[in-house]
Order: C-alpha cells, then structure tokens, then sequence
C-alpha cells in the first residue's frame, strides 16, 4: 500500500521567480545587453532547474521576456519557462542598463499570477543586489500563505556596494527590504558560509533556516567542450598571437566587475608580451574600448563580446590564467567553470573570492586590489609553470567534489520538501 501510494504522489510544484535566466536559444544569434547583459546567474538558475526534473519537481519559471526569446518555452515534460513582462516608463542607466526591468519583470508575474490562478507547493525567488526580487518574494508569501525560499545570490545587506549616488540614497531601504524578505522565508540560501552569520544577527533569524548551496557545474560535461579543434577555431577567430601567454577575463564589462583596473593590469604589464582576452558583454562595453583604443593597447587587448556558456570551454581553452578583479562578488561561479577546465586563477580575495579560492590554495590570490599587484601576480603566476599545474590539478578534484551540480540540485529538492 505505502509503495501504490508513493507511485501515485504528484511532483512537488515549484513556482521559480527570476528576472535572470539563461536562454539557449539565443546562443547563435546575439544576447540584448540593454535588457539584461549575461552573468554567471542566469547560468547558474539555468543549470539547477534543469537538473531538478530528476527529483521529483514540478517547475514554472517566471523570468524577464528579452527580445528573441520564446514567451513560453516547454524546458522539459516538468518545467515551463515562461517570458513575462509589463512596459513600465523606460528609465536608461549607464551602470544598469535599463532600470525599469526588474519592476516590468515583477508586474509581468503579478499579471500572470491573476491570470492562471497558480497555487504552487513552494515560491523561490532568486535574488541579485536589487530591491525588487525580494520585495516581491515578501509580498507574494503573505498574500498566497505558500513557503518561500529565498537564494541571495549577492546580498544587499553583506556584499552589494552601492554603485552610483541612487544606490546609496537606496542602500538602507533595500537593506530593509531584504531583511523582511529574510524573515518572511521559510527558508534561505546563501552561496558561501560567510553571509550566514551576518545575515542571521541583521535579520534575528535563526542560522538553522539559513542554508549554504553553492554555485553548482557539471565539470566533465562542461570541461568536454574543450576540444582542441573548438580552441584552435576559436583561436584563429579572434586572431590571437601564437606562443604568447593569454590572460583571459570571463563576465560582464561592468563597474562592479572592475573593468578600469583590467587596463590599468594591461599598461603595468606592457614590458611583457602578455595578451588579454576579454569574453563578454555589457552596458559599459563602449567606454571599456573606447579606453583601450585611447591607451594604444589595442594590439594588447581583444574584446570578444557576448558568447553563449556553450562556447565559453574553448575560450578557457585558449588561456594560461583567469583574471578576476570585481568590486564585489558574493561568490564568481568563472571560477568553477575555470576550475573544472583547468585553467589557474589570479583574484582578489573580495566577498566569497577567497572563499571559492580556499585563502590561495586554490588560485593566486593578490594581496591588495591594485594594478601592480595584479601585474606582478601575473608575472609571478605565468612564471611558475609548476605552481599553474599543481593548482589546476587540485581545484579540477575540488570543484567536482564539492560543486557537483546533481548534489546540490538534490539539496535544493530537499530543502522544498522541508518546509512543504
């Protein structure tokens, strides 16, 4: 009786909440920066919904509809994506791109939510510095009575550094915001150990309802499209000189990922034959060429744009060390994919940087955020070959036993069927 009865219970129902997704579907063509410029969070949600059909789950994901994208998309028999959102007054910002989107996104779930009438077992919101995602998730666990889970995957309260004049006139209401949020979820999760204390004394909540579920990647996949030919076509693409060491930087041209100080690296690194690879996209995309035009680094430099996650192995690939130099980061999933490729890290140990890294047991972690430690990290980095082996060797076991994608997707389903 007890085995008819398992066989017959029906998925648990997810309602996921994100303004950020990855949408394959865009890989070939081109991704709207404007609407929502591609990080390691749209993979990362990506990533763990989709392995979460294999538990048992039932997901609807409500996210920002970008151009070119389906508005419903039938990821697998169990999960529906679907592209919702209301146009509100378009507000452009230089650092945010359009900064509208996020209360469009919010309006479009409000709308479908009184369309469909939904009623799901759980609501997860995933969160991202911003007001909106957490003011949101706080507002539809009252009036729905459902469990929230909340993922800060970088908090307004322990990491997010507010980035303009507005940030920090908003800083204390977001703050508020968030805490609410925090106290309203039946649960939340953070990316690394070191928000948990700080969030559980800000907010009064317990550390018991806090739980760490990091940044997750299935490696060997990841890592498989690697291939020699991909690097060498990729190679040739970009042009990139033979026999020269390749520092690369995966991510958003945007303030908070530092890209000034990645030119000023380049200018201290000028009486060396280093070249830099810079794979991504952004609202500051212009200014950051514009800057390396005006420096004479353009033989020292290429900007690859926007490419899709399926492409970015190869890039690895192509590189001798990852470079990483944010303002703030609550972890910097780069560096798992880097990791399970092989490729060695130079950072600065900001947020969860140092975390991920192991305090330099897994990267080189330079002492202070400043163009000549960079450089000289580098240097220091590229010349000690042994160093670059050793390290790869051991962070490609690391990541694969501890940010396995299959065990944290089965943390997360267990975490669901908690608080259900």
């Amino acid at each position: 009786m007890n085995t008819e009865r398992a066989s017959k219970k029906r998925p648990l129902r997810v309602l996921r909440l994100t303004p950020h997704f990855y949408w394959p579907q865009l890989a070939k063509t081109s991704w709207p920066v404007k609407f929502d410029a591609i990080g390691g969070m749209q993979s990362q949600i990506y990533r763990l919904t989709s392995q979460l059909d294999a538990h048992d789950v039932e997901q609807t994901v409500l996210t920002l509809r970008i151009p070119g994208a389906p508005r419903k998309w039938a990821m697998s028999d169990r999960t529906t994506v679907h592209g919702v959102r209301v146009p509100v007054l378009p507000l452009r910002s230089r650092i945010r791109g359009m900064v509208d989107l996020n209360l469009a996104w919010a309006l479009g779930v409000l709308a479908y939510l009184v369309r469909t009438r939904s009623r799901p077992d759980v609501l997860h919101v995933h969160c991202s510095g911003v007001i909106i995602p957490p003011l949101l998730g706080w507002l539809l666990t009252r009036v729905l009575r459902i469990p929230l889970v909340l993922t800060v995957h970088c908090s307004i309260i322990v990491t997010y550094h507010p980035m303009n004049a507005l940030d920090r006139f908003l800083q204390p209401f977001a703050r508020r915001i968030e805490r609410l949020a925090i106290r309203a979820s039946a649960r939340t999760i953070t990316l690394t150990p070191r928000t948990v204390g700080i969030l559980a004394k800000y907010t009064g909540v317990s550390p018991d309802r806090i739980s760490v579920l990091p940044d997750v990647i299935d490696a060997d996949e990841f890592a498989g499209r690697s291939t020699p030919e991909a690097v060498d076509e990729l190679r040739r693409r970009w042009r990139l000189p033979e026999g020269t060491p390749v520092v690369g930087y995966v991510g958003r041209i945007a303030r908070e990922k530092g890209w000034p100080i990645i030119l000023d690296i380049a200018e201290e690194l000028r009486d060396t034959d280093v070249h830099l690879l810079i794979c991504g996209d952004g609202n500051e995309r212009d200014l950051f060429e514009e800057e390396v035009r005006t420096r004479g680094l353009v033989d020292r430099v290429t900007v690859t744009g926007y490419l899709p996650n399926e492409d970015i192995p190869a890039a690895m690939g192509a590189m001798d060390l990852l470079l990483m130099a944010p303002l703030h980061e609550e972890f910097g999933s780069v560096m798992l994919e880097a990791m399970a490729c092989g490729l060695p890290i130079v950072a600065v140990g900001v947020g969860g940087v140092a975390n991920v890294l192991e305090q330099g047991t897994l990267g080189w972690l330079v002492p202070e955020r400043t163009a000549p430690a960079f450089a000289t990290g580098i240097r220091d980095a590229l010349a000690d070959k042994e160093w670059r082996v050793t390290t790869a060797e051991r962070a490609a076991k690391t990541v694969r036993a501890r940010y396995d994608l299959a065990n944290v997707a089965a943390d997360t389903a267990s975490v669901y069927r908690s608080i259900v």
